[in-house]
């Protein structure tokens, strides 16, 4: 029987026998899928927006670190420069004190004939006020030949050659020298020297006057002008590690001398260690004069970058580590990202919102006209049956379902006789009145399940799952289901 139907169907099909299921049913009328597109549309949308506000707030935040960035930098210049103007102020101020004592014609002629009593009686009511007032921590009194006379801070300490370079220096050019030292004690200090003559053409030596002044008096009153904390940091090269050792307050402190390679922070950085200090030396990194590291103590956050620390040859002996706190600005720079975030979420959620109920209403309006235009494709005009291109779709699959479900498939053809005489004598209206009320009348004898179409002029169709039996209502020729 179904090769019967195909058959007889088969040739006059308008879509040459279509697969079965290449068109879809009438359950599956809305072919575009509205949700899918809703997704498609606002999904692009909002991930451009939700990029361009990222990508703004994350430019606001870096143009934040930015300016703490520069402001570091600006210290760290300052700094530097401060530095240096102490340097030369203390210079100055050494150049002025030699110059001073050098004209003590007592002081000249003690040094002169090599009295070390002399020397010391008269310079032990000066050297207290010189400690007091310069923060001056050693002056010592050499002859000639560079042998140590008097050491005002030790006079029990003598007789040993200075070979420091300043003092070479003021020997050789017979002229006042000075500079910065490291010596391997692990100080660092500001020498002066001045060379005294008998004579002004400087042809009989008598001696040199060596004032020294530990730079971390500097470095001091630089923290207080800027607020900021500078430690010292001094390169291993120079240090003995013996000697570093023996100057350690605490021996727990012993360690920081693997800490970093190539520098070891100074004995006068251990005593006055700050709690944000003791976090930057943790972090085992150390920073660069270009490069700054972040550094977090609690509540507060620093930055922390180096100076360069030059000697009298020009020689990098050590580095000076600045922190400045940063704090207020950084909190403000997250704030601001947290704000831009909270606006950027508000904002996307809104846009989400508008575009989610402006979506909606075109997808819902999309459905309408697909299920419009899908009852226009799929039924007749005038009897609001299936019209003959859907009976050839649904032939194919009624086809298809009985053959994998081994189950009956059947087809009432039925045919109003001599309906042209009637359009021929009462109009066309009345035969498609006659046509309208035929179809209503079949599709209200069917089933949900049957499918009633409209073949083609007065030809009806009815599909039906079951196999058909005779009915006592109608003619025994004529088959319904059961």
């Amino acid at each position: 029987m179904l090769n019967s139907f195909k058959a007889i169907f088969g040739a006059s099909s308008p879509n040459a026998l279509i697969s079965a299921g290449t068109q879809p049913p009438e359950a599956e009328a809305t072919i575009i899928k509205t949700a899918q597109l809703r997704w498609l549309f606002i999904g692009p949308v909002l991930f451009v927006i939700f990029i361009m506000m990222g990508t703004l707030i994350a430019s606001v935040y870096r143009q934040a670190n930015d300016e703490i960035s520069r402001e570091v930098q600006m210290l760290h210049t300052s700094a530097s420069e401060a530095y240096q103007i102490n340097l030369e102020h203390l210079t100055g101020k050494l150049a002025g004190i030699t110059g001073t004592l050098t004209q003590n014609w007592q002081l000249r002629k003690a040094l002169t004939d090599k009295s070390r009593a002399e020397l010391s009686k008269l310079v032990e009511p000066i050297f207290p006020a010189l400690q007091k007032e310069f923060a001056i921590t050693h002056l010592y009194f050499i002859g000639a030949d560079r042998t140590v006379l008097l050491r005002a801070h030790d006079p029990g300490l003598f007789g040993d050659v200075i070979n420091h370079i300043v003092t070479l220096n003021a020997q050789h050019t017979q002229a006042p020298a000075h500079g910065v030292e490291l010596g391997e004690d692990g100080k660092l200090v500001l020498r002066f020297v001045s060379p005294l003559y008998k004579d002004a053409a400087k042809h009989f030596p008598i001696g040199f006057i060596e004032l020294e002044v530990e730079t971390n008096h500097l470095v001091k009153d630089i923290q207080k002008s800027l607020g900021i904390q500078m430690f010292e940091f001094l390169s291993k090269e120079i240090l003995k590690r013996e000697v570093w050792l023996q100057d350690i307050p605490d021996p727990a402190n012993q360690s920081e001398w693997d800490r970093f390679s190539d520098v070891v922070p100074s004995v006068q950085t251990i005593k006055g260690m700050t709690p944000e200090m003791s976090a930057f030396i943790s972090n085992g990194v150390f920073p660069n004069a270009e490069n700054m590291i972040g550094v977090s103590h609690g509540d507060f956050v620093y930055r922390a970058i180096s100076l360069p620390i030059l000697d009298i040859e020009k020689r990098k002996v050590g580095s000076f580590v600045m922190l400045a706190d940063v704090t207020s600005k950084v909190f403000n720079a997250r704030s601001t990202r947290d704000l831009g975030l909270a606006l950027g979420l508000a904002g996307g959620g809104i846009l989400f919102a508008f575009f989610w109920m402006i979506t909606g209403r075109v997808g819902q309006m999309i459905k309408q006209h697909q299920e419009a235009l899908h009852h226009l494709a799929t039924r007749d005009g005038l009897t609001g049956l299936f019209n003959h291109v859907t009976f050839f779709t649904m032939l194919e699959d009624e086809v298809s379902r009985s053959q994998r479900s081994g189950t009956p498939a059947s087809l009432l053809m039925i045919d109003l006789d001599h309906f042209n005489s009637i359009n021929n004598k009462f109009g066309h209206v009345a035969g498609d009145t006659i046509l309208k009320e035929f179809g209503k009348i079949i599709h209200r004898q069917s089933r949900a399940i049957d499918k009633v179409c409209r073949y083609g002029g007065e030809e009806i169709a009815v599909f039906f799952r079951k196999q058909m039996q005779t009915v006592p209502w109608l003619p025994p020729n004529v088959c319904v289901p059961p």
